[in-house]
């Protein structure tokens, strides 16, 4: 969106007061739409980091795919151990990249709001910068060479081996590039209103989890050998849950981890197309409209509406998937404590409800009673009476406010 939408300019206002317009210089200060790209920014840090604690930690980290390519080569890469984290232990790897990705982020967003020729100039600066880099050392030493020694010959072993540090460097920065991909163009994305940037970063998370089940499949992982065991893999036999509410235990840490990773995709995915969709609606209004203080008005309500079901309806979501996971132990719960009978201990034990498709059976249950609730409680009603009321008690603070005033 930073190179189809162009920031404008405030309209002036008669005298020293300057009222608020819904132009995209004063609404990217705004504070709801700061908070929803923070808010943004917290999920992407925290879906990473789930992903990187549960599949990638301790068993294909860029640590170790770096000892391995250490050990092949017989030297140490260019790279310092407090750039990738070696040395370090558990989640701490990931701590110095994490940030390095969010700053490089971030200056590429700065990037995407500059001038078409100013753009121009910074991608020329970067090939010029790679190009010498790569095989600027071997050219100098080359041609001095040649030229000293007024022999005209292709380039000596000692010249070509000052090929290996810069290939070496760009291979290590390709390989943490690869690891952090979804946070630098997260953060670009989120900064940067850019739409295809948020989508790479949520594709090539799903894309990542797919690969790893699809090669974590027990007859799959048979045939990858050692590759195959260092792979970190769920237990198709699912143990017994530690994590509920209220009294009922409903699902167990590995099922609560991937439940905070769908849930932190769900609130990066909306905040971050949040904010471009609301600064997308305000740059095609009129210039009329934009300078409408009930415009303006219907901007915060909607605004605040998002952040309000930000954290509401994606909570409530986090909360109805762990109920559904475990809701066969609320059904045989119940059974347990209303008649006291050992049928609902046997059927809890069985070996159909200890397995991954059991749990399949229990959301499926649970989405059939709440699509037979629906039918059997006016929820639109409900919604209308709340939705009233929160309004009559808005009314009533203005009310209060403006007799205040007066």
């Amino acid at each position: 969106m930073a190179g189809e939408v162009e920031l404008q300019s405030d309209v002036t206002i008669s005298g020293n007061a300057r009222a608020r317009t819904l132009h995209l210089k004063t609404l990217r200060k705004q504070w709801q739409i700061i908070a929803l790209q923070v808010v943004a920014t917290v999920a992407l840090i925290g879906m990473y980091l789930e992903v990187v604690s549960t599949y990638v930690v301790g068993s294909i980290d860029h640590t170790i795919l770096f000892d391995s390519i250490e050990l092949l080569i017989g030297d140490q890469l260019p790279l310092n151990d407090w750039f990738t984290g070696e040395g370090r232990t558990g989640l701490s790897r990931f701590f110095v990249p994490l940030v390095i990705g969010l700053v490089v982020g971030g200056v590429m967003a700065l990037i995407a709001f500059q001038t078409p020729k100013v753009q121009q100039r910074i991608k020329l600066g970067f090939i010029i910068t790679l190009i010498t880099m790569l095989v600027g050392r071997l050219l100098f030493s080359w041609v001095t060479g040649m030229l000293f020694s007024f022999d005209l010959r292709l380039p000596d072993d000692g010249e070509l081996k000052t090929l290996e540090w810069p290939l070496l460097m760009i291979m290590s920065l390709l390989i943490m590039f690869v690891y952090l991909l979804p946070v630098i163009m997260g953060s670009r994305g989120i900064w940067g209103l850019s739409r295809r940037s948020i989508a790479w970063a949520i594709g090539f998370t799903l894309l990542f989890l797919g690969i790893h089940a699809i090669l974590t499949f027990p007859l799959i992982k048979a045939q990858l050998g050692d590759y195959g065991g260092a792979l970190a893999t769920l237990e198709s036999q699912v143990s017994a849950p530690t994590i509920g509410l209220f009294g009922l235990k409903l699902v167990t840490n590995e099922q609560l981890d991937l439940i905070l990773i769908a849930v932190l995709i769900l609130v990066f995915q909306e905040s971050a197309f949040g904010v471009i969709r609301y600064l997308e609606y305000a740059f095609r209004l009129p210039e009329s409209c934009k300078r409408d203080p009930e415009y303006v008005q219907q901007m915060d309500n909607m605004l605040n509406t998002h952040l309000k079901h930000t954290f509401g309806f994606l909570g409530l979501t986090g909360v109805a998937t762990m109920v559904a996971l475990g809701f066969h132990s609320v059904l045989l719960g119940l059974v347990s404590d209303s008649t006291g009978s050992q049928w609902a201990a046997q059927v809890s034990e069985s070996i159909e409800l200890s397995l991954t498709y059991g749990l399949v059976i229990s959301a499926v249950m649970f989405l059939s009673i709440m699509a037979l609730f629906r039918f059997l409680i006016p929820w639109q009603r409900i919604w209308g009476l709340i939705y009233n009321l929160r309004n009559q008690a808005e009314a009533a603070v203005t009310k209060e406010k403006e007799f205040i005033e007066i």
